[in-house]
């Protein structure tokens, strides 16, 4: 999970759970403020008091006459009812049963001993028995008994909701970032709108948007790869020409025209180097299917290529040490593999420093069924932002690696494209001390 994943299910989640809590809080202080409605309402008023009194200190016969004034005065809002112990009303009026067992009461006694309670309640029933105060108490109850059960539920549910709309939106954006990044390591047919699904929103429009560019960015970089492919073709005819003609006019020439003819010679060689180069390169770009039915002793080959490099590097006052316990046999292409390992051994040579040793050395992988094969350079390596562009054509990244140096920039790239080939990995850093390290890991194959 990425942090706009998190960013989204937390500001979700907050602003669910605020709203639970703030409707938790809101209608525990409603009911608390309908209870205390319902207790003003229940309070005995002034009347009852004032009817209590009467029948303390003046009888019943008073309160009596002073009840039926009352009746008479239609202003009063609320009726007065006193019953005796079997409870009925002192002026004969019939009272409902629910009024006598749940309405509150005061009780008094007369001067000559005898009790009586008085009740009040609304003159309009009807408008009484609208107030739902026993549903307004009984939802309070329940709020109270289950009110923490109730948060904890609606937390929960508001967690699973924000998570799925989190994922939910997250989800194709991680989707369009590993495709971006499929991309960018050189898989131009990654696609991502099929990932993405049925969604009918801008994400699905970006996923569309993204394949266009994708593919327009495959079909650029396929007619580039096409033009160094037909370009290198076709400068291939008038280049034997030319080294034809120069041979001859060799024959022909005089002592005067050697010298020129060898230099163009020696152009011409180098030229056929380079578009050799650039079609190995190309048709390792394309995918070329170059046969694996090689079985080669890595050990052995490493030593022959060594061999060749240490005999260019003796004349420059340099050399190539070689180190190992334990040899492999893989199947693989022999040319390509031969190339790769000796355009990086070569490359190391061309930057180390003068009367310095490259080191070469094959060990196993501890980690994995694979072994590396590591070149270590005495040169000046090259800054840290460069280091992923080394293996790109045509690239020279220092003053120290420049055309004076020899080569065309093209040595690494080949020996990339065949190491990636043949499924394994070639990396460079630059050593703690002084130079260049490459490691170059290939899998061990079971050879039977």
């Amino acid at each position: 999970m990425g942090r706009l994943f998190w960013k989204i299910f937390l500001w979700f989640w907050v602003t669910l759970t605020l709203i639970s809590v703030s409707v938790f809080v809101g209608t525990s202080l409603y009911l608390q403020g309908q209870n205390e409605d319902e207790r003003r309402r229940l309070k005995p008023s002034n009347q009852v008091r004032v009817v209590q009194q009467v029948i303390r200190f003046s009888g019943v016969d008073a309160a009596r006459a002073l009840l039926q004034g009352r009746e008479a005065n239609k202003r009063l809002r609320r009726r007065v009812y006193v019953v005796n112990e079997s409870n009925i009303d002192i002026l004969g009026r019939s009272i409902d049963e629910t009024l006598l067992k749940g309405s509150r009461s005061l009780t008094v006694a007369a001067p000559d001993g005898k009790k009586f309670r008085i009740i009040s309640k609304p003159r309009n029933i009807n408008k009484a028995k609208k107030r739902p105060h026993f549903y307004v108490r009984m939802l309070e109850q329940t709020i109270h008994r289950v009110g923490l059960l109730w948060l904890g539920i609606a937390l929960a549910l508001s967690s699973l909701v924000c998570f799925w709309l989190a994922w939910y939106l997250t989800s194709p954006i991680r989707k369009l970032q590993h495709a971006a990044k499929q991309i960018s390591q050189g898989n131009l047919d990654t696609r991502v709108s099929h990932l993405i699904g049925n969604r009918r929103d801008e994400i699905a429009d970006l996923g569309n948007d993204f394949d266009e560019m994708a593919a327009y960015l495959q079909k650029l970089i396929n007619n580039q790869k096409q033009l160094l492919s037909d370009v290198s073709h076709e400068l291939r005819s008038p280049l034997a020409r030319l080294q034809v003609a120069v041979g001859l006019a060799r024959k022909k020439g005089n002592k005067e025209t050697q010298a020129d003819l060898l230099r163009i010679e020696h152009e011409a060689e180098r030229l056929d180097d380079l578009i050799g180069q650039l079609l190995t390169l190309s048709r390792l770009g394309a995918g070329a299917d170059y046969p694996m039915e090689d079985y080669i002793d890595v050990g052995t080959l490493l030593e022959k290529i060594i061999s060749d490099c240490n005999f260019e590097a003796n004349g420059q006052h340099k050399k190539v040490a070689f180190e190992y316990t334990q040899s492999w046999t893989i199947k693989a292409n022999a040319e390509l593999l031969r190339r790769a390992l000796e355009n990086v051994i070569r490359n190391a040579i061309h930057y180390t420093a003068v009367g310095s040793t490259v080191e070469v050395n094959l060990s196993k992988n501890a980690s994995a069924e694979e072994f590396m094969i590591s070149v270590c350079d005495h040169g000046a390596g090259i800054p840290e932002s460069k280091l992923v562009h080394l293996f790109e054509p045509f690239v020279r990244l220092s003053s120290a690696r420049d055309r004076d140096s020899g080569g065309y920039g093209l040595g690494l790239a080949i020996a990339k494209r065949a190491i990636n080939f043949h499924q394994g990995k070639i990396k460079a850093s630059n050593r703690s001390t002084q130079g260049l390290r490459v490691e170059i890991t290939l899998p061990i194959a079971n050879i039977t």
